[in-house]
């Protein structure tokens, strides 16, 4: 969809950011939806907190987890029915419900060179080649080491962010005996004010490079691991610096991933290959990385800061390679120049569309 959307419009960062963007409006609501129903144990006396007190019986029925699941599935089914009657209604007053894929995805079958719609191919060749800089074709081997290094240091900040949306209550309930009040709030606050950046950085996005933007992040995120990590060396003040360490994150996860991929739109030329590249990375953090997170941190509560730091300084790490490789690219005279074709020849179309 972002794809769509982008070659469409010059405003790529603001698009890709705004759905970030909204993606934590619901982040930032969650835990307060769910948190009547948090901190109940069947059997209380194996747990610490004194807001157990009150908890159920482990008796037959629903319990309080459960159905926390079930109200957030409710939610989830109520916008999945609205959003499939605004696509219908959405085709049903265009052109595109000739087939019953068309009226349900707004099918558009070759869409994958156009920037401009209803523009000739000539014409769209030179806004192409006006609006963007020179790229490197995602098949060509420069290009494959380019897309390599981006999506894997995009699948480490995957990870820190996933570990903030999934584990962060676990870590400061169970492991950090933060009462369900002061977990849920930091939870909320902290997505609360990652919506606020990054309300900032969609309109910023459009004229901030994305360079300059992954900078800012990688030291928010540098930080904020430093600042949690050195929680829990401290005798005093640990909860002021983890609820700082979180709340730093927020600048930085505010913007970082569809950062990367509009990182990427600048040297490459993003087919549809590539974004699916960007989506199985997101979903290899979650099945690679979400487990591995959660084993360490049941053995051991400095695993928690500790992987932090270790995604954050990894994605650096590869971000230097990243760039450095992209400087020797330059240097040696492998990149393309204003002689060769900036946009994809007209030859090539077919097989970009293919792609």
């Amino acid at each position: 969809m972002n794809r769509a959307l982008w070659k469409s419009s010059p405003y790529i960062g603001p698009i890709i950011q705004m759905t970030n963007l909204v993606f934590a409006v619901g982040l930032a609501i969650g835990p307060q939806v769910v948190k009547p129903y948090l901190g109940h144990y069947p059997d209380d006396e194996h747990h610490h907190h004194h807001d157990h007190d009150d908890a159920g019986g482990g008796g037959g029925g629903i319990e309080p987890i459960q159905m926390a699941y079930l109200v957030l599935a409710v939610i989830d089914l109520f916008m999945a029915i609205l959003l499939t009657l605004a696509a219908v209604m959405f085709a049903l007053h265009s052109d595109h419900c000739a087939s019953v894929r068309q009226l349900m995805f707004h099918v558009d079958d070759d869409d994958d060179i156009e920037v401009i719609p209803d523009e000739s191919d000539d014409a769209s060749s030179e806004v192409l080649s006006e609006v963007a800089p020179t790229k490197l074709d995602p098949c060509s081997r420069p290009g494959r080491v380019l897309v390599a290094l981006i999506v894997v240091a995009f699948m480490m900040v995957a990870g820190q962010c996933l570990m903030f949306a999934c584990l962060l209550y676990t870590y400061l309930y169970e492991y950090l005996h933060w009462s369900v009040d002061a977990s849920t709030r930091l939870y909320s606050i902290y997505y609360s004010a990652l919506f606020l950046v990054g309300a900032i950085i969609v309109p910023v996005s459009r004229w901030v490079s994305p360079t300059k933007l992954i900078v800012m992040d990688m030291s928010s995120l540098l930080l904020s691991s430093v600042l949690m990590f050195t929680a829990l060396r401290v005798e005093s003040g640990s909860d002021i610096l983890t609820a700082t360490g979180v709340m730093v994150s927020a600048v930085g996860d505010s913007n970082i991933l569809p950062t990367f991929i509009t990182l990427a739109e600048q040297s490459l030329y993003v087919i549809p290959r590539v974004m699916s590249l960007f989506m199985a990375a997101f979903g290899g953090a979650i099945m690679v990385l979400g487990p591995v997170a959660g084993v360490s941190l049941n053995y051991s509560v400095e695993s928690y800061p500790t992987l932090l730091l270790a995604l954050v300084l990894a994605s650096l790490l590869i971000l230097v390679a990243y760039f450095g490789y992209i400087r020797w690219l330059k240097i040696s005279g492998q990149w393309p120049t204003s002689t060769q074709t900036a946009a994809p020849a007209e030859n090539d179309r077919q097989n970009y569309s293919q792609q």
